[in-house]
């Protein structure tokens, strides 16, 4: 039998969203098109992001970029000449909107889908020309991919009943993930020695230092927690890294807060391995691939209620918070760090997986309604 053509039009390549492209190529013959050699803000290893990939990707470098906006020609051409039986968008930007356009004209020859990574928040948010390309299209297309059902139900309620909600949460494979921890394990073996870590809880935060991120917020609460015995770790870098530090340094937390600069693949996974407790402090978040990360790893989570992420906290692996109210977050710390056992110096194991669900049942079920 002939697996279906199918078409991907993406922003860059990222690790987040490997195992969801090796999917589709499993079930489809596959092309998939992204944007930008890198992902814009983040700069992440291609070299090793492409040896875990099962297709080569292929770039849209026709086009220009305008006001921080970036627009690519060809679009049509290459539908003409693939002719697939299904197309995949990203978002309602320029990709999409051309290739709604050529779905129309073309009699709706194929199915059109995007996804779509709003969070609620982020719906609410959309005005001008964003939310009315989001109304025309998602109304008139096949589906459009959400990151939680529950965004998917909002956009039905308050944009249109036509529009056919698909999900997919920003996820990772759950044993491919896995494995990847216990690959890191021998460095999480080294942070525990380097950062003398025995005897100590650890709370973490994995990100870009920028003001949405809200780290400052994170710094306030954790300055007022009861744990003497807990370390904040902060894995990311930005333009915000320098004030970040010198604001844990005026609360006299320096000694308790690591800042370790920007890490990938072991270094990264390394953290997960070891933490207790993952952050997420964030006022501005479509989704939050960070969270499925540290529930792979056995974390316990507080979430920003503003991250599309929260959709996957529950009362077993976590709790959420309002990320303007720091005595919340405080109160939570607390209570989450107070039944939380310190790191020891035995041999390290990875712990119970705490997603509520797992890749393989999102997947097959997209899978089937594409």
């Amino acid at each position: 039998m002939n697996k279906k053509k199918l078409a991907v039009f993406h922003p860059a390549l990222a690790p987040y969203r490997i195992d969801f492209f090796n999917a589709l190529v499993t079930y489809f013959n596959t092309k998939l098109y992204f944007t930008y050699i890198n992902v814009q803000d983040q700069k992440f290893d291609q070299g090793y992001l492409r040896k875990q990939s099962n297709f080569d990707p292929l770039y849209l470098e026709r086009g220009f970029s305008i006001a921080g906006r970036t627009f690519r020609f060809g679009i049509i051409s290459l539908l003409q000449k693939e002719n697939p039986n299904i197309v995949i968008c990203s978002e309602f930007g320029q990709i999409t909107l051309v290739s709604f356009l050529y779905y129309l004209l073309s009699g709706r020859k194929f199915k059109l889908y995007t996804i779509c990574d709003d969070s609620i928040t982020n719906a609410l948010e959309r005005k001008g020309l964003r939310a009315l390309f989001r109304n025309i299209i998602s109304k008139n297309i096949d589906g459009v991919i959400y990151a939680s059902s529950e965004v998917g139900k909002w956009n039905v309620q308050h944009v249109s009943k036509r529009i056919n909600p698909l999900e997919l949460p920003i996820i990772h494979k759950d044993e491919t993930f896995r494995n990847k921890l216990k690959d890191s394990l021998p460095i999480a073996a080294k942070y525990i020695k380097d950062y003398a870590l025995t005897e100590k809880k650890i709370v973490l935060f994995v990100g870009r230092l920028v003001k949405v991120k809200n780290i400052s917020f994170l710094l306030n609460a954790f300055s007022k927690i009861d744990a003497k015995e807990t370390v904040l770790v902060i894995v990311g870098s930005g333009p915000l890294e320098e004030q970040l530090k010198q604001n844990a340094k005026s609360k006299n937390i320096e000694a308790k807060v690591l800042f370790t600069g920007r890490l990938e693949r072991n270094e990264l996974h390394a953290w997960f391995a070891l933490a207790h407790l993952f952050v997420l402090p964030s006022t501005y978040e479509p989704f939050g691939a960070v969270i499925n990360e540290a529930l792979l790893a056995g974390c316990k989570i507080l979430c920003s209620n503003k991250a599309g992420a929260v959709t996957l906290v529950n009362q077993q692996n976590g709790d959420s918070f309002d990320p303007y109210n720091e005595k919340e977050l405080t109160e939570k710390l607390n209570k989450a760090l107070k039944p939380i056992g310190v790191l020891q110096n035995t041999e390290l194991i990875i712990r119970k997986n705490n997603m509520p669900f797992t890749f393989n049942e999102k997947i097959e079920k997209l899978i089937y309604n594409l």
